[in-house]
C-alpha cells in the first residue's frame, strides 16, 4: 500500500502509519472496555472528560492511553490501594463514576484530572462499605444459628458428691475431710500389725 493510499474513506484525510496503529489500538481498548459492560462504557468515555485540558480537546491517543490504564481493574472488578485488593463489581465503578460528575457538577473537583488517585479513593470507600455490610450480615447469621451442644465427655459425678455441700450430713463432710488428711500405712508396718493381731487371738 502507498503512502498516498493511506487516508480516511469519509475524508479523504491522509493518515500516517503510526496514526492507523493508535485507532486500531483504540479500537481494541473499546471493545475491551464493551465486553466489561456497555452502560458502564458510557460512564467511563464521561470519566475521561474529566482529564481534558482547558481550551483543548482529549486526543484520541491520550484517551486511549487513560483507558488501557483502566482496563485491566475493569476487567478484574478488583483495585489496589492501601496495600491490598479491593473487590469493586461493575455496580461499584459506575457509582464511583456517577460520584465524580456529581462533584463536578458541584465544583468539588480540582480539573483536569491528573489520574486515577481521587477514582481510587472513591472505590477504595465504596469497598469498604461493602465489606463492612457483608461481615455484620455474616456475624448476624451466626448468632442466629442454632447451637450445637456437646456431649459430656467425663463421667458423672456420684450422686452425694454432685449434691451441695449445704444439703449434705455434717458429721459426712468430717470423715472425709479426716480421711483425705490420714497418712496410709506403710505396708511392712501394716503386715506386721495384722500379725501381732492373728497371734494375740484366742485359739
Amino acid at each position: 500500500m502507498k503512502p498516498a493510499d493511506l487516508a480516511c474513506p469519509v475524508c479523504g484525510t491522509e493518515l500516517s502509519p503510526a496514526q492507523l496503529f493508535a485507532e486500531a489500538e483504540a479500537q481494541q481498548a473499546f471493545a475491551r472496555l464493551a465486553a466489561v459492560s456497555i452502560p458502564l462504557g458510557a460512564r467511563v468515555l464521561q470519566y475521561l472528560t474529566l482529564f481534558t485540558p482547558p481550551k483543548t480537546r482529549l486526543t484520541l491517543a491520550k484517551q486511549c492511553k487513560l483507558l488501557l490504564s483502566l482496563l485491566p481493574d475493569l476487567e478484574r472488578q478488583a483495585i489496589t490501594a492501601k496495600g491490598r485488593d479491593w473487590h469493586v463489581p461493575v455496580a461499584a465503578w459506575a457509582q464511583a463514576f456517577d460520584q465524580l460528575q456529581a462533584s463536578r457538577a458541584a465544583g468539588r473537583l480540582e480539573l483536569p484530572l491528573k489520574g486515577h488517585g481521587y477514582l481510587h479513593a472513591v472505590l477504595v470507600g465504596l469497598a469498604d462499605k461493602h465489606e463492612a455490610r457483608a461481615e455484620a450480615a455474616a456475624e448476624q447469621e451466626r448468632r442466629h444459628r442454632p447451637g450445637v451442644q456437646a456431649a459430656p465427655t467425663q463421667a458423672a459425678a456420684p450422686a452425694a458428691a454432685a449434691l451441695p455441700t449445704a444439703r449434705r450430713d455434717p458429721e459426712l463432710l468430717r470423715l472425709e475431710a479426716e480421711a483425705r488428711r490420714a497418712v496410709p500405712m506403710p505396708e511392712a508396718l501394716r503386715a506386721k500389725f495384722l500379725k501381732s493381731k492373728s497371734e494375740g487371738s484366742p485359739q
